[in-house]
């Protein structure tokens, strides 16, 4: 079956960088560094990789006991949670054994439940989102959730096959629930953001000049392989692309690079954005690196977009866990992330390991913020 289809990406202009971490930030990885989340040798849909989690914040102890209703979880997970003040649900992408007939292994969404500290407390065994709709029909893939007015908005890729072209082709689709059991699959979104191959969509948590903002990545067009921004009166679109926001430096170690967003950028005031994102690069032997960066995007000025000082990279993949993947399904050397929220001091952020299992880190998030340039 085909693959996607590559394309060359567009770079910001200037010399070309280095991508060693230069930042004086403490970067904790939480669970003494080993991972949170691992695939379940027994279940078919999950055995070899889970990957790319989306992440969701509960701390309205309200809230979360009538939601832990519904999860039907016990009274000893119920009171870890109410003790821990607060829940992490995350939304993960995982992929068991490679199906024949469709020359890949197909991408569900998993569920989980966690301390806000990435203590896993329940997992639940069928998936949440399964690829069984035309739309999504070989994956669920990379979503990034965000709460608004007693809503989870999931914005997911849906890689399906489409017939008329004969290709391989991703789109960002939309899902929404109130207690992450029982979903309305809304299917790819309206708007011009789905004319080409397009992903990595994420919303933002408030409006921005009265308007929903959403950023994504197209793949083909204008500006391939960039952070992109849409707009729309409604969560429900039609999204208008209003164009790039920042593209991929080049730097020295690699011979491509490209950019994308990560979870949903979180408000610091005077509509800017602290916002985390992945950076993707080929080295010369075609091997893949995939980092974390993280920068302020800056929407104060109505129908502008502009980031600041960017931190490039904040994280890069070190230890076997982080380095090697899943030998047909992983891919070595990649941090990437679907996730990121403010506990307590701390921003916390869960994320993949070589496209195989999921970790958690931790950094202060006053001092990222102050050294992106925070006034």
């Amino acid at each position: 079956m085909p693959h996607l289809q590559e394309t060359e990406p567009v770079y910001e202009t200037g010399d070309k960088k280095s991508i060693e971490i230069s930042h004086s930030l403490d970067i904790v990885r939480l669970n003494n560094g080993k991972p949170i989340l691992t695939p379940k040798a027994d279940s078919p849909w999950e055995s070899k990789v889970v990957l790319n989690p989306a992440a969701v914040l509960i701390d309205d102890l309200d809230v979360l006991k009538s939601i832990m209703i519904v999860w039907g979880i016990n009274e000893n997970q119920k009171k870890r949670l109410l003790e821990a003040e607060g829940a992490t649900v995350m939304l993960y992408r995982a992929q068991g054994e490679i199906d024949p007939e469709k020359g890949m292994a197909p991408s569900s969404s998993g569920l989980a439940v966690f301390t806000p500290t990435l203590e896993l407390v329940w997992r639940r065994d069928i998936p949440a989102i399964a690829p069984v709709e035309a739309y999504h029909n070989l994956g669920v893939e990379d979503g990034r959730c965000t709460f608004v007015k007693g809503t989870y908005y999931f914005f997911y890729t849906g890689y399906y096959h489409d017939e008329a072209e004969n290709r391989n082709k991703v789109h960002i689709c939309l899902a929404t629930t109130q207690d992450f059991i029982n979903w309305e699959l809304h299917g790819p979104i309206a708007g011009n953001l789905n004319e080409v191959d397009n992903k990595n969509a994420v919303l933002l948590p408030e409006k921005v000049h009265g308007k929903w903002v959403l950023l994504h990545r197209p793949m083909q067009g204008e500006h391939p392989k960039a952070m992109h921004w849409a707009t729309s009166e409604s969560l429900y679109g039609p999204w208008e692309s209003k164009g790039m926001i920042m593209a991929s430096f080049k730097f020295k170690e690699f011979i491509e690079s490209w950019i994308g967003a990560g979870g949903p950028p979180m408000p610091i005031g005077e509509d800017r954005f602290l916002t985390i994102y992945h950076q993707g690069h080929y080295l010369p032997d075609h091997k893949r690196e995939y980092d974390l960066a993280a920068t302020i995007l800056d929407f104060s000025e109505e129908g502008k977009c502009t980031p600041k000082k960017r931190i490039e990279a904040l994280m890069r993949p070190t230890g076997s866990g982080e380095q090697k993947g899943d030998e047909k399904l992983g891919v070595d050397n990649v941090l990437f992330t679907c996730a990121n929220y403010q506990w307590r001091e701390d921003l916390i952020l869960p994320y993949a390991g070589a496209d195989s299992r999921i970790f958690g880190a931790k950094i202060n998030f006053n001092a990222l913020v102050d050294q992106l340039g925070n006034p």
